[in-house]
């Protein structure tokens, strides 16, 4: 440290140097007030030793002078003088001065006091060091940061703050906080304040919230406060943190926006796809599916099925069935596979060949479906009194015919092409004729159900189709298959549409019964 001394007799001063030099301090001369306050103001000395009676500038003067000179850094300031009086000491403090000795000094009481100074120097350095790093934090953190005691007027304020609400350096300090808030809480912010010093509800104190800000020009933002309260000398301080979170709200916004726009069109496409289905759904017979020998069920991966399951008698009593397989699923499977229904019943009306009811379905495909789209099917026609059937099969799993105890019998496998792949040729369109018993079932069904990955990642398998078919009584094969695959998918989506058509051989007897969706 280096000690300033200031006093006009020489000897004075010499003695003092030799005093400090002794404690390891340094030391500069003044040789008086008005030497003392430029020494000061160029040397920047840590304590000052001041004399009161000197010339140019006696040593009260010259205290004040490097007392205001300080800028908020403190330097001790010892006077040592003869003048022992209770007046002069008094004045001597008053004028700035930090400890007052009077001469003749012992150099243990000196030395005493130097230590002591020392201390009081190093503990203000600390704290001052500290709350310059505190500032300096407070000055880098991006958001603002405004303390106001409890009347509501800013203590401090830092850069962020003014920079977000458009204030120059300090113009904020002073001001009442109100300043920074809309209508109609600024009007009423002070009454807020008085509420809640009379014991009234803490409302923002201890929370987040977002309000909305003034700007300097007018211009109003919505922010984040944060509001912590504490007691500093039995007065109330409130620390407020700010976030300009305009950019947050800009992007909620524009989420809710979007949000509410995907809602408007998922509604719409509902709607568009309940109509589509109600309009699809009108083409089916569902007369036709109330034959007592039509087992169906039909699950869809989406809202509609790319497979179709149809099935109509002829005039003749010819029963033909279908079952059909679109590339993919959902509505554009569905509506590839739609086109087929009224040539299906056109054709059936006629009571028309197996083979030329397959032509002309594949024919119409191969004109209307767009490249890469087909239509997988197995077609069936069981002759009025059973005991024979006629089988095409293109592009789906083997048709199985099991027999009453629910053992497959017999598989007729796919041998043709999808259906609208190329046009028709007359070996490309004849089906298999096959022998049927009483009592036996034909049993179509859609790869979407031998594929279906259930939970455990594993295929429900065509293994554990047959076992389900065997283990079931034979009105009932359909909707064990279905529980089965349920229970085998354990609540999670098919990937492809499941279908199983199952037709009794037996001759047509006098029944009815309900009917189940088939799209």
């Amino acid at each position: 440290m280096t000690v300033l001394i200031a006093d006009d007799t020489s000897a004075n001063r010499n003695m003092m140097q030799l005093f400090l030099k002794k404690l390891g301090l340094e030391s500069i001369c003044a040789v008086d007030g008005r030497d003392a306050v430029e020494a000061f103001e160029r040397e920047k000395p840590d304590i000052v030793l001041m004399d009161l009676m000197m010339p140019e500038m006696d040593g009260f003067e010259a205290t004040r002078r490097i007392r205001a000179a300080q800028f908020g850094e403190w330097t001790p300031i010892v006077i040592m003088s003869a003048l022992n009086a209770d007046a002069d000491i008094v004045s001597g403090l008053d004028a700035g001065a930090d400890d007052y000795l009077v001469k003749p000094i012992s150099f243990t009481v000196f030395a005493a006091k130097m230590r002591t100074m020392q201390r009081l120097l190093a503990m203000e350095r600390g704290q001052r060091e500290l709350l310059g790093r505190v500032q300096a934090i407070s000055n880098a953190v991006i958001d603002g940061i405004i303390t106001t005691d409890e009347r509501g007027i800013i203590q401090s304020a830092n850069p962020a703050a003014h920079q977000m609400f458009g204030y120059g350096a300090g113009e904020l300090v002073g001001q009442n906080v109100r300043i920074l808030t809309p209508s109609p809480h600024r009007e009423n912010h002070d009454r807020y304040l008085e509420n809640y010093a009379n014991g009234g509800a803490k409302n923002i104190i201890g929370t987040v919230r977002e309000l909305a800000g003034v700007r300097a020009n007018g211009e109003s933002f919505p922010l984040e406060l944060g509001v912590t309260e504490l007691i500093i000398d039995d007065r109330k301080v409130f620390i407020g943190v700010l976030r300009d979170i305009s950019e947050r709200v800009r992007v909620r916004k524009e989420r809710e926006q979007h949000a509410e726009h995907l809602q408007r069109f998922h509604d719409e496409q509902h709607r568009e796809q309940e109509l589509a289905r109600q309009i699809m759904a009108s083409q089916i017979n569902a007369e036709a599916m109330l034959d007592p020998r039509i087992h169906y069920t039909v699950m869809p991966a989406q809202n509609f099925s790319g497979d179709l399951v149809v099935a109509a008698a002829s005039p003749s009593g010819r029963l033909y069935a279908m079952l059909a397989d679109a590339t993919g699923h959902g509505l554009s499977a569905a509506v590839s596979v739609q086109p087929v229904l009224p040539v299906f019943y056109a054709l059936v009306a006629q009571d028309v060949s197996l083979a030329r009811l397959v032509s002309e379905i594949n024919d119409l495909l191969n004109q209307s479906l767009p490249v890469g789209r087909f239509v997988g099917a197995a077609i069936m026609s069981i002759e009025p009194a059973g005991g024979a059937a006629d089988v095409w099969v293109g592009g789906v799993p083997a048709v199985l015919v099991v027999g009453e105890n629910g053992r497959v019998r017999m598989r007729v496998p796919s041998k043709q092409l999808p259906l609208g792949v190329i046009e028709s040729t007359r070996e490309g369109c004849e089906p298999e004729r096959i022998k049927l018993s009483s009592g036996e079932q034909v049993v179509l069904y859609s790869d979407g159900v031998t594929e279906a990955i259930g939970a455990d990642g594993h295929e429900f398998g065509l293994l554990r189709l047959e076992e389900v078919l065997a283990s079931a009584p034979r009105d009932q094969r359909v909707t064990a298959a279905k529980e089965a695959l349920a229970d085998h998918l354990a609540g999670i989506s098919a990937h492809d549409d499941m279908s199983l058509l199952m037709v009794d051989t037996d001759a047509l007897q006098s029944a009815t019964r309900a009917i189940d969706p088939v799209i």
